[in-house]
């Protein structure tokens, strides 16, 4: 996806990443002449995240928008918050000095918590229930703090939900085939799996791409998540039809404290962006993905 520098005023940051690979086929089959950048392998920048290098000139412009797609989610205490805090910290300060006018920012729902069933909107106070969450929110915070002292760049937070193919379920049809083992799926006594919100890469892309615009004014914290919400079952379902035929899962009554929906309101997204209602929207997302891996 190299191409040439004139014009290119969007970067996304981590496009190898979980994310990015998700988001950066897309905006090139929509000729975006968004950049990427990746640590190494195939991409418009390879920039390895120091700040001093010259490599970080092509993407820290005057006027430029970054996307920053960049983070940590395992289990190292000290790699989270050099990831997902401490980075983006620099990452503000550099663009604030080269006149970057929009950063946007990659954080999670994982800050909200379990929640009690209704819809999360993005007053709520964050309550996250891991260190993944936790950093998230430091960054958030972090951020925030920034802009109360800097009138530029203008930032975005975006609290992406789960995102299909880049999910936890993903991760572990993955791990299950490979072990040739049927992966657990949670239901409640009432028979239903969990409802969480999801979006797919496609979705995905729109919305960033709506919310990448420069703005004025104070910093912005959207959800980012298809407005409808889906079953763990039907996420699975539709894996095993477009991605992973061999899948298999067995069901197990849900562990205690497991919340049976946690999902997001998207009005502000919605505002900013119309995404596609769909009859069956785990299939749609499931879809989504299969063609953006052939992209």
């Amino acid at each position: 996806m190299r191409r040439k520098d004139q014009g290119l005023s969007t970067t996304i940051l981590g496009a190898h990443g979980k994310l990015g690979k998700m988001i950066a086929p897309c905006a090139d089959q929509a000729k975006m002449e968004w950049q990427t950048q990746a640590r190494q392998g195939q991409a418009d920048v390879i920039w390895s995240g120091d700040f001093e290098d010259s490599c970080a000139d092509r993407i820290f412009r005057r006027g430029a928008t970054i996307i920053n797609m960049i983070g940590y989610t395992g289990p190292d205490k000290d790699r989270l918050y050099q990831t997902n805090v401490t980075f983006v910290k620099h990452l503000l300060a550099k663009a604030r000095d080269a006149g970057v006018a929009h950063v946007v920012l990659a954080s999670s729902a994982a800050i909200y918590g379990a929640g009690t069933g209704t819809p999360f909107d993005e007053n709520d106070t964050p309550h996250p229930l891991n260190e993944y969450g936790v950093s998230k929110a430091a960054m958030e915070a972090a951020a925030l703090s920034f802009a109360s002292a800097h009138p530029s760049p203008a930032i975005t937070i975006l609290r992406i939900s789960n995102v299909a193919g880049a999910d936890a379920l993903t991760a572990a049809a993955t791990r299950n085939i490979a072990e040739n083992t049927a992966m657990p799926l949670h239901r409640f006594p009432d028979g239903a799996a969990p409802e969480r919100s999801y979006i797919g890469p496609q979705d995905l892309f729109q919305a960033v791409r709506a919310l990448a615009d420069p703005f004025d004014g104070p910093p912005r914290i959207v959800n980012v998540a298809h407005p409808q919400s889906v079953t763990l079952d039907a996420v699975l379902t539709a894996y095993r039809k477009h991605m992973f035929p061999s899948l298999e899962w067995v069901d197990e009554p849900v562990p205690a404290g497991v919340p049976q929906r946690i999902t997001l309101a998207t009005n502000q997204m919605c505002q900013q962006t119309e995404l596609p209602a769909y009859t069956d929207p785990a299939d749609a997302m499931a879809r989504q993905v299969a063609k953006v891996l052939t992209l």
